[in-house]
């Protein structure tokens, strides 16, 4: 019952991330962030993501988000020097969760709603 689904290395993470913006940019996205000191926050709650990416230069991952109806973003989460991310599942038309883990062992949780259940009519 083991599935073996090879997750993105670091080379594709933007790449990766630049689908999911294109494919979902717009759509409702919660950023959740846990640590063990602090344990879990929510940052935005269903707002529109405006775009997630990797910027492999500044070495940082970037989520921003949108008021509805609006152009310009009101929150832009950045984590430094992240040092894993996990894509469920791990290919980018279809991932629902992002686990960012920075170097200093906290979690960004970027929970994508609507995709294929929008598409049921659910």
């Amino acid at each position: 019952m083991s599935q073996q689904i090879r997750q993105p290395v670091r080379q594709e993470w933007r790449g990766f991330l630049d689908v999911v913006t294109r494919d979902r940019e717009g759509q409702p996205v919660t950023i959740e962030i846990t640590s063990s000191e602090t344990g879990g926050q929510v940052e935005a709650d269903r707002m529109p993501l405006n775009y997630i990416q990797y910027d492999d230069k500044d070495e940082v991952v970037i989520v921003s988000v949108r008021e509805p109806g609006a152009e310009e973003p009101v929150l832009e989460h950045i984590v430094e020097n992240p040092w894993k991310i996990l894509f469920e599942p791990p290919t980018p038309e279809a991932v629902r969760t992002i686990d960012v883990e920075g170097a200093d062992g906290v979690h960004t949780i970027v929970t994508l709603h609507g995709g294929e259940a929008s598409a049921e009519g659910g």
